[in-house]
């Protein structure tokens, strides 16, 4: 196991000493905060209800953590692609490594790489809202941290399994400009998900992100939440969850916390296998 933490370690040092890698792997975060003050900031605030404005702040950060382990991920695994382009990936195959361990190395280096980003994109959006008077209890914030361990995990695997196919620099471009530019919409942070026609909406809700988003919005956004609907009709605060990618559904099934976790997990390990036949696959 040892090879493979060593080689896990390679990977997370060999992203980080690339700093346009880094950069471009928060693009998505970059565009998102300036679409939202540019323009977006004002239409979601459908109301003049007092704690709207924060309310809305809460949801769009908490929205970005359910997605930078996902832009985060693909921008950590420009090191696997230039591995393959470089043939450096063909000696690793020539190792004792199994295509287990190959496959966990990149997988772990870049959860590491989730997590860090998610990290340090939670202390800014917890900062950012204690500036603005916005309330957030501690426990949201701790539950936020515990939930960024299957969000960075879910990224990691799904990424990877995705990326192993690719063998080019310019297959990967593709690739991540795609996910980066979709993930936003899917997960329902470009606009509300309640907003998009029916196919969009299923498409999101079985995205992983999206599930992880509306848990995260849960945590970080929900004394929010509850300060603004305080006192109103349920229906109303029902109605607007599920507009706004708070609870998700699917073909009549309406998901809790519990759920989406399971649900993210099991994606997940179905990547996971796809990944490794991948590696298996090179490796033959």
């Amino acid at each position: 196991m040892n090879d493979c933490i060593a080689f896990a370690k390679r990977n997370f040092l060999c992203f980080f000493r690339d700093r346009s890698a880094v950069m471009f792997s928060l693009m998505t975060v970059f565009i998102v905060i300036l679409l939202y003050l540019l323009f977006l900031r004002d239409m979601l605030i459908i109301d003049g209800s007092e704690g709207m404005p924060e309310l809305m702040d809460a949801w769009v950060l908490a929205g970005l953590l359910g997605i930078v382990s996902v832009t985060v991920s693909a921008g950590s695994l420009q090191t696997m692609i230039e591995d393959k382009t470089s043939s450096r990936y063909r000696d690793f195959m020539m190792t004792s490594m199994s295509s287990y361990r190959i496959a966990m190395g990149y997988i772990l280096s870049t959860f590491a790489v989730g997590m860090t980003m998610s990290m340090i994109t939670l202390i800014i959006s917890v900062i950012y809202l204690s500036v603005t008077s916005c309330p957030v209890s501690v426990e949201g914030i701790l539950m936020s941290v515990v939930f960024m361990v299957p969000s960075a995990l879910s990224g990691s695997v799904i990424i990877y399994a995705v990326t192993s196919f690719l063998k080019s620099t310019a297959a990967y471009s593709g690739f991540f400009t795609i996910i980066s530019v979709l993930i936003g919409f899917l997960a329902g942070i470009y606009m509300p998900l309640g907003t998009m026609p029916e196919l969009m909406q299923i498409i999101g809700t079985l995205v992983p992100a999206t599930h992880m988003a509306a848990i995260f919005r849960y945590y970080l956004s929900g004394d929010a939440l509850d300060s603004v609907f305080s006192g109103a009709d349920p229906a109303v605060l029902s109605e607007f969850e599920a507009d706004m990618g708070y609870t998700l559904s699917l073909g009549g099934f309406e998901f809790s916390i519990l759920t989406s976790l399971i649900y993210v997990l099991l994606v997940s390990a179905v990547f996971f296998l796809i990944a490794v036949y991948s590696v298996r696959k090179n490796r033959s």
